[in-house]
């Protein structure tokens, strides 16, 4: 299975910096790299690339990176306002297939459920993403979505989470101190005994969708223990 990671974000900073991460290690390793994003972004990206050495008006010359209007490539892969299949497939494999005609191996950030994810549009979105995953693939392709969603929210447990790891083969927290802020909290509300057993039993019960053991952790407490769980992000949020 190819990667299809999705990043977590509250703000355009964390998605920024990820993006920008996701670039440079394509541009690194000589691969194609597309990205599929609203004009700021777009700005934004290049403005960090250029701040990291890039030299990104050669290198969108070169071809070895492209940038696309993610509402009018989602516009394209829509059928009287349904996604649709063919013409998601026409739409993305004529970009990737131009792409890989000098660079076989290509990664590409996708914004387009991340515009449905904002609008409420969640049904669409997770159709798109579905339509991602059925792409051949016989070549390769890292794919990187975003979705405005705080893992420290309770109300993302309701099911709006597990949606998304059912999509991806990775899910990336907003922050980096995800993991230390959760685990500090969990060992401020159980007692010493009782995170030893909660780590040995998330880790035998863990998603499918690559994590971090704190994200893996607090899908278990949910599950398990809801009230815990709500004291844990409660702690967590403080710290954050």
């Amino acid at each position: 299975m190819r990667d299809h990671s999705v990043q977590l974000y509250e703000t355009e900073d964390e998605l920024g910096g990820s993006l920008l991460r996701f670039t440079l290690g394509g541009l690194a390793l000589g691969e194609g790299v597309v990205i599929m994003a609203s004009t700021e972004r777009w700005q934004a990206l290049t403005e960090r690339l250029r701040g990291a050495g890039v030299d990104t008006h050669n290198a969108v010359l070169r071809g070895q990176l492209r940038l696309f209007a993610s509402r009018v490539i989602l516009s394209s892969c829509m059928s009287h306002g349904v996604p649709d299949r063919l013409a998601f497939n026409e739409a993305i494999g004529g970009i990737l297939g131009l792409m890989r005609m000098r660079y076989p191996a290509v990664r590409v950030f996708g914004g387009l459920t991340d515009e449905l994810w904002a609008a409420g549009r969640r049904d669409t979105a997770e159709a798109i993403e579905r339509f991602w995953n059925a792409l051949p693939a016989g070549q390769p392709l890292s794919l990187l979505c975003a979705c405005p969603l705080d893992s420290l929210d309770g109300r993302a447990y309701e099911g709006a989470l597990q949606s998304v790891c059912n999509l991806h083969t990775h899910l990336l927290p907003a922050s980096d101190a995800f993991n230390e802020v959760v685990s500090s909290a969990i060992r401020e509300v159980l007692e010493p005994q009782l995170v030893g057993m909660l780590h040995a039993l998330s880790a035998q019960h863990r998603p499918s969708t690559q994590m971090p053991a704190g994200q893996a952790l607090m899908f278990w407490l949910r599950r398990h223990m809801p009230r815990t769980a709500e004291k844990v992000l409660a702690r967590a949020r403080a710290r954050m």
